[in-house]
């Protein structure tokens, strides 16, 4: 079996997962080369019309105890067949004529990931619209040469990849905690070799203003904060336990995509209105015994070398302070 479609879903009403599984079944692919598979996630009134609903479609719907979407997913994983799989948010879509090309990509090329692109929708019927493009690849030898230049998305719906990769190296979502995605990306695109940048949009996210991701109430943006802090351990760790087997590439993926995280972390400090004293004793206490702060002075950007000047001296945090917005920007 070629690949694996798994949708993590949690109490969303039947119109938005129907959706989601009408834009798989509409790559009409034949049942022989893929699956969907549908985790609930102990939702109040678990999606049982699925099977029945698709009858001469390859799906399943399995159900779990409630953990998260993180746990979902690795639930997924545990039940999936295909050589590659493709996360897809029970409230998003699949761009089919898009989606369609990476399946041609998929056989022709036979890469460890195969990156493509999205776009960000506010409705069922810009989803709808066609999203095409001429099609350009980009070839990598290695993924983590991609992630040592480029600022790799915690999104996990970005790319297909190789189920084996995860099962060899013992890749899974940390569960019962956000941000789970980052440090799942980071170590596929960590072990991947061959790796495809494709510029399709082959991926709908819907952004609706109840979910997880854009959810701004002070209590979820302290606790989001605090994972954050709990991911930057969990990827330090990681970096020092490949540090005498890794490549160059290797390294300089893990050191590039931890100072992103940190940046990030440090942002968001900001704009929940932290205090650039209250910033100052978190870059001491949380960032420093990481070996994450100060920031490295590398080339990345204009605007890394910018922000990474001025966070790093009391002075410049004041400055950041006053220049930067006390919530995050929509």
């Amino acid at each position: 079996m070629l690949i694996s479609f798994i949708v993590p879903h949690y109490n969303l009403s039947r119109e938005l997962l129907q959706g989601c599984i009408d834009s798989i079944v509409a790559l009409r692919m034949p049942a022989s080369d893929h699956e969907i598979v549908v985790v609930d996630d102990g939702s109040d009134m678990p999606p049982q019309w699925i099977e029945q609903a698709y009858p001469d479609t390859p799906i399943r719907l399995i159900a779990a105890r409630h953990g998260g979407p993180g746990a979902a997913r690795n639930r997924g994983m545990e039940a999936a067949q295909g050589t590659y799989i493709q996360f897809v948010d029970a409230d998003d879509s699949i761009a089919a004529d898009a989606f369609a090309t990476c399946i041609d990509i998929l056989k022709r090329e036979h890469p460890d990931i195969l990156q493509h692109s999205y776009r960000t929708c506010h409705s069922k019927q810009q989803a709808l619209q066609p999203a095409t493009r001429h099609t350009k690849l980009r070839h990598y030898n290695c993924a983590a040469e991609y992630v040592s230049r480029n600022n790799l998305s915690g999104c996990p719906w970005m790319y297909i990849f190789r189920k084996e990769i995860a099962d060899r190296n013992s890749i899974r979502f940390a569960e019962g905690v956000m941000h789970e995605d980052e440090d799942f990306n980071t170590k596929i695109y960590y072990y991947g070799k061959k790796l495809i940048v494709c510029n399709c949009i082959a991926y709908n996210y819907c952004r609706r203003e109840s979910s997880i991701t854009v959810n701004s109430d002070s209590l979820h943006e302290a606790r989001r904060i605090s994972h954050l802090f709990r991911l930057l351990e969990r990827l330090t760790a990681f970096r020092f336990e490949q540090q005498e087997v890794c490549t160059m590439e290797q390294r300089a993926a893990l050191n590039r995509k931890l100072t992103m995280l940190t940046v990030d972390t440090l942002l968001n400090l900001f704009y929940n209105d932290w205090s650039a004293k209250e910033v100052e004793e978190a870059c001491r206490e949380g960032l420093y015994p990481l070996g994450l702060y100060p920031l490295p002075y590398k080339n990345y950007s204009l605007k890394y070398r910018i922000f990474a000047a001025l966070s790093n001296s009391r002075t410049g945090l004041k400055i950041l302070r006053k220049i930067l917005p006390s919530q995050k920007p929509q």
